[in-house]
């Protein structure tokens, strides 16, 4: 016996569309082969937020082509000396990028740690990913590479 799947509702002569729930996508950016298909494995969901919000973080201003917009001045204060105010600084310019350029996030929280020791900057990111009312996070280090 088999199953037919379709996106839409027939169980009505009027009966209207129904739309499957919108799915997040992308390529992860390790480049993963799936082990059946050898195929690049895409990322989904939550994932693909997650990523998709850290590229952008890290991201310099006219580093994508057609967009010079995307992106944030972030290594412009990895050069700074690393203090408490320049992680402060960094906290505002993340929450500013966040919220002009990703609008699959809410309720944005960023918490950055100054690290004398390693000349970095610990980050913490937590959000809301709005179409699914899933709060996530993820931490990474920020430093310059000479």
């Amino acid at each position: 016996m088999s199953v037919a799947l379709s996106d839409k509702n027939t169980t009505g002569r009027n009966a209207k569309p129904v739309a499957a729930k919108k799915l997040y996508a992308d390529l992860s950016t390790t480049f993963a082969l799936h082990p059946g298909t050898l195929d690049i494995k895409p990322i989904t969901d939550i994932d693909a937020v997650r990523q998709s919000v850290k590229n952008l973080v890290v991201s310099a201003h006219h580093e994508r082509p057609f967009h010079p917009e995307y992106g944030s001045n972030i290594t412009a204060y990895l050069f700074e000396p690393v203090s408490v105010l320049t992680a402060v600084s960094i906290r505002d310019e993340i929450v500013r990028v966040i919220n002009r350029f990703e609008p699959r996030v809410s309720n944005v929280a960023v918490k950055v740690y100054d690290d004398i020791d390693r000349n970095a900057y610990s980050v913490d990111i937590s959000f809301t990913v709005t179409e699914a009312q899933v709060e996530t996070n993820f931490s990474f280090y920020l430093d310059r590479i000479r």
